[in-house]
Order: C-alpha cells, then sequence, then structure tokens
C-alpha cells in the first residue's frame, strides 16, 4: 500500500471531498485524521475506516480558532507522534453580487476559506518536519484562477489558496511539498441545494454539456489526484495548481 505507516489530516472530513479522501487513502494504509466543526459526521467517516480495519480519529474543530488547531495537532502528536499528509479541504462558500457582499460576508468566506489554510499549515507543519517531512494538499477551486458571477469574495479568497500555496512551496521545499488543486462542479452537501434547483428547473442536462466529460463530478473523482500528491508518486511535484474540472476550462 502507497501509503502505510503514514499519518494524514483531513480538515472538513466529514463530508463530500473531504469524507472521500479519507477513505481512500485509509484504503492504502494511512492512519486517518478527519477534523471539522460537526461531530457526527466525522464519527461516520471514522467509522467507515473502522469498517475497512484502518485507523482513523475524529477531533471536532473549528478550524478558524488557533486554540482548537493546536489542540488538534496534540491530539495527533499523542496518538500517533507524527503527521505526513495535511489536507486543507474545510470551506465554506457564498453566492452574492459584488455590491451586495458586506464586509461582514467578506471576513466570514476569508477567515474558513484562506486564513484556515495558512494556520492550519503553519501549525501542523512543525510535526510534519519532526517526522521528516511530507505532503500538504490545499483544496482551491477553478473559481481561484477564472472569475465567477455573484463569487467575488469566494473568488478572492480561493485565488489566495492558489498563491498561497506556490509561496508555501517555496519556503516549505524540500522537507514539504506544497500542492493545490483547483475543482469545477464536484456534487458534495455544499453543491446539492444547486443541483436540486437545476434539478427541478429541468436544466441539469444543459450543465452537463458544459464539460467535455458530458457531466459534473462526484467526492470520488477527486480521489486519485489526491492519492498522487499524497503518496510518493509525486515526490518532485510542488507549488502545483491542477485543474480538475472534466476539461470545462477548454472553452474559458
Amino acid at each position: 500500500m502507497k501509503l502505510d505507516g503514514k499519518v494524514a489530516l483531513i480538515t472538513g472530513g466529514g463530508t463530500g471531498i473531504g469524507k472521500s479522501a479519507a477513505i481512500a487513502l485509509a484504503r492504502e494504509g494511512a492512519m486517518i485524521a478527519v477534523a471539522g466543526r460537526r461531530e457526527g459526521p466525522l464519527e461516520e467517516t471514522v467509522q467507515e475506516i473502522k469498517a475497512l480495519n484502518g485507523q482513523a480519529i475524529a477531533v471536532p474543530t473549528d478550524v478558524t480558532e488557533v486554540k482548537e488547531i493546536e489542540r488538534l495537532r496534540d491530539q495527533i502528536e499523542s496518538t500517533w507522534g507524527r503527521l505526513d499528509i495535511l489536507i486543507n479541504n474545510a470551506g465554506s462558500a457564498m453566492r452574492k453580487p459584488f455590491m451586495e457582499t458586506t464586509l461582514e460576508d467578506f471576513d466570514y468566506i476569508y477567515n474558513i476559506d484562506l486564513r484556515s489554510v495558512f494556520a492550519v499549515s503553519q501549525i501542523m507543519v512543525p510535526l510534519m518536519l519532526k517526522g521528516g517531512g511530507g505532503s500538504i494538499i490545499n483544496i482551491s477551486s477553478i473559481l481561484g484562477l477564472f472569475g465567477g458571477k455573484n463569487s467575488t469574495a469566494y473568488c478572492a479568497m480561493k485565488g489566495g489558496v492558489v498563491n498561497l500555496t506556490r509561496a508555501m512551496a517555496t519556503d516549505l521545499g524540500p522537507q514539504i511539498r506544497v500542492n493545490c488543486l483547483c475543482p469545477s462542479h464536484i456534487v458534495t452537501p455544499m453543491m446539492q441545494p444547486e443541483i436540486d434547483r437545476l434539478e427541478a428547473a429541468g436544466k441539469m442536462d444543459k450543465l452537463n454539456r458544459v464539460f467535455p466529460m458530458k457531466r459534473v463530478a462526484y467526492p470520488e473523482d477527486m480521489d486519485g489526484v489526491i492519492l498522487f500528491f499524497a503518496s510518493d508518486d509525486s515526490s518532485w511535484f510542488t507549488g502545483n495548481a491542477m485543474v480538475i474540472d472534466g476539461g470545462m476550462s477548454c472553452y474559458v
């Protein structure tokens, strides 16, 4: 198994991309810590991993609070003594026109989508270095590379994640590789209301035709590339922003 003996932390690990990634990494032998605000979904992820005979812990954590991140680090260290893989997946979205987005809205998205990536990484890096280094994977979005209507705050933060990734890669190499993934339409609980709206309006076929792959994606579609960047298969990859969008940006 590619990740045998490795320890991975996935923020936002109770649902969507984070949950799917946690299970995928556990299948490859990694010991998994999942963090997020809601304990119930985290425990569900842990139980699914344990059903596969894997090791996992759930650590309810608000990644906007430094003391909670430090407690998360301490629990990982006391459980396994090391951290090899960090997936900064926790995030939120907001669809509002620019002129209707308040500073409070902007700060809310900033704290979850950008500041938390910086804070979690900075607090976890010493533990990663203690074990010899590893891999950080930041989850951005294609809206971190391209503009999007009614998404100014979200675009700003996800663009920040892209350049934060590049800057971290220059500072933390060669011991720690830092890459980010930029997906488009992934059907997660956060996106489900939009999918429901499109289906009710009979517009899902129109959305699917936007992609050369002729469909939206599901969290499992991210598993392979996450495993690639988590493992030694990507040992000379750092500072990348990889687009995972079913080819949609070919048209942009």
